[in-house]
């Protein structure tokens, strides 16, 4: 079997890009990752780079007219893997004037529709930015123009046709989407309870159907200095839009001060073409197929133990945070990825088993896994640029640690991963653009999402002495706190600031604050032992999915490894008979 492409042929000392495509790919990852250098066989995830992250490489990549896959990155793992694949040209197929019309929803767009919520327009993500050179409200005006003719999605509005939801892109934004507020004279409570006040306002008042659903307010706070409050419906963006978002406003905001015509990056596939090709692939058979595998995965785990029998409401919402410390996060990120060629959404997800599983005391449990959605449904679609709601939801099964080896549990749940089908996309296209349904009463009741290294994705977006810088705090309420939630608990975790970040949301009348306290602070022990175990020396080893071309399973891989007992030798195993 041929060494896998993420294995180092080098295992001591930097490398250097040995071509000009090489030196372009590794400055790009060393910007994206927030590394000082990146040699031409240092491996993506070695270095601290996930999905969301890979993402990001490709955009770039492309601004330096290397065209290159994020399903091409998960291949080829190094620079010079990668390097190798690359193309000077793409083809996809990106429209550079303005996108307008009627288009059909996302899985994830019908999904929202589905919840029919009482307060359909106030459901939003937001960002609060400290502003370190002063901005002038009409050239933010311009800038905030320029972003919304760049990205159609943006200017989207959604109306009820009979008893569906349509989207619909009109030619241009008309109604003025910046607004300044002022507030000075207020000590810093009472700022906050202002601020704070405003921006409630701000977050309840967008409308699907007259729009805009952008909105940018710029706090002007006297000698306090600028706050820039950028808000937007859920339904036109996701995580990784935001930092597509910041990019183009900065940059559009730094031409026009500077008197020049405003030039954003070319175009990725506009939403509008993203979501009639997800149409064309939901009436496939291919994704047809697929259905006995996700109503197996809905029907598979056990019951969430409840403390109370209350209202599942957005009201009784609680949150509470868990954070690992800034050196075993370093670890997580470099050294840990090492050890059996992992993922950190591998590890994040093999300790959340192991902690569902022993609070549910059962062999699994189901959880709803969000993604970014963004995955390759041919070589004419490239949405790495693209503004709007990709986010894909579906079920994945979790396991414990059998017998206390969480490097075992840890194997067992990268390797379920790498086989679900169509990485999930295919459970959204069948549930919400297709008349398949789910099995009565089957589903997770809990969620997990993955955001990656925001602090990296903005710092990446606004650029070295960038104008605007996150606050890390939160203005107003993203939505109403009319209706119910869809899960029982739902834990958001990221990387900010050098800090892996795990928010537990909650509500106070179905659990006790000590329960999911105890659940949280578990979670943070069974991690740190996962990393002190996958960095010891002695740890690790290959999975079937490392060798995807040979026919080999777990077992027969543990006796050629005790056979072998280094990588080096792993050239020899064809030899061996393994294969």
């Amino acid at each position: 079997m041929p060494v896998p492409d993420g294995v180092r042929p080098e295992l001591e000392g930097f490398v250097a890009p040995a071509n000009a495509t090489e030196e372009l790919l590794a400055g790009v990852w060393a910007q994206v990752l927030g590394v000082d250098r990146v040699g031409a066989h240092d491996n993506f995830f070695e270095l601290g780079g996930d999905s969301i992250i890979s993402i990001q490489v490709v955009a770039r990549a492309r601004e330096f007219g290397i065209h290159v896959t994020v399903a091409q990155l998960f291949d080829h793992q190094t620079v010079a893997g990668l390097a190798a694949v690359a193309e000077k040209q793409s083809a996809a197929i990106a429209e550079q004037g303005l996108v307008i019309g009627d288009f059909p929803l996302s899985p994830i767009q019908r999904w929202f529709f589905d919840q029919d919520l009482n307060k359909p327009g106030h459901f939003n993500q937001s960002m609060l930015l400290d502003v370190t050179q002063r901005v002038e409200p009409e050239l933010m005006r311009g800038a905030a123009a320029a972003v919304l003719e760049q990205h159609d999605a943006l200017r989207s509005r959604f109306v009820r046709d009979g008893d569906q939801w349509v989207g619909r892109v009109p030619a241009a934004e008309p109604t003025d989407s910046v607004r300044v507020i002022r507030s000075t004279g207020l000590d810093d409570d009472e700022e906050w309870v202002f601020l704070n006040a405003r921006g409630n306002e701000v977050q309840a008042g967008l409308d699907l159907a007259d729009g805009p659903l952008l909105r940018i307010v710029v706090f002007d706070r006297g000698d306090r200095g600028q706050l820039l409050f950028v808000v937007a419906h859920h339904l036109v963006v996701d995580a990784v839009s935001w930092a597509v978002i910041l990019e183009d406003l900065t940059a559009a905001y730094g031409q026009i001060e500077r008197g020049l015509p405003v030039k954003l990056p070319a175009k990725t596939t506009s939403f509008m073409g993203w979501t009639q090709r997800l149409t064309e692939l939901a009436a496939s058979p291919a994704v047809a197929a697929e259905a006995a595998y996700w109503r197996a995965a809905e029907a598979a785990g056990g019951t969430v133990p409840r403390d109370h029998d209350g209202a599942n409401t957005i009201a009784s919402t609680q949150e509470l945070s868990v954070t690992l410390d800034a050196e075993q996060t370093e670890r997580l990120l470099r050294e840990v990825p090492g050890a059996f060629r992992t993922q950190i959404n591998d590890v994040l997800l093999s300790v959340l088993g192991t902690v569902l599983t022993e609070w549910c005391q059962a062999p699994s449990v189901v959880v709803d896994l969000e993604g970014h959605g963004r995955e390759d449904v041919g070589s004419d679609i490239d949405v790495s640029r693209t503004v709007g709601w990709f986010t894909s939801v579906y079920p994945v099964v979790l396991g414990g640690a059998s017998g206390g080896d969480p490097g075992e549990a840890l194997r067992r749940t990268k390797e379920y991963l790498r086989e679900i089908p169509r990485k999930g996309q295919g459970y959204g296209l069948l549930r919400h653009l297709t008349d398949w349904t789910p099995s009565a009463g089957a589903g997770a009741e809990l969620a997990f999402n993955y955001l990656g290294q925001t602090t990296l994705a903005v710092g990446a977006a606004s650029g070295s002495g960038g104008r605007f810088t996150p606050t890390g705090r939160a203005l107003g309420d993203a939505q109403s706190a009319q209706g119910s939630r869809t899960h029982l608990i739902e834990i958001n975790s990221q990387i900010a600031l050098g800090r892996l970040e795990l928010v537990w949301m909650y509500s106070d009348q179905v659990h006790d604050r000590a329960t999911v306290l105890r659940l949280a602070q578990r979670y943070i022990k069974v991690l740190q032992d996962l990393i002190e175990y996958c960095c010891r020396p002695e740890a690790g080893g290959y999975t079937p999915s490392d060798f995807p071309l040979a026919s080999v399973d777990q077992d027969l891989l543990d006796l050629i490894q005790q056979r072998f007992d280094s990588p080096e030798h792993t050239g020899e195993i064809a030899d061996s008979g393994g294969s």
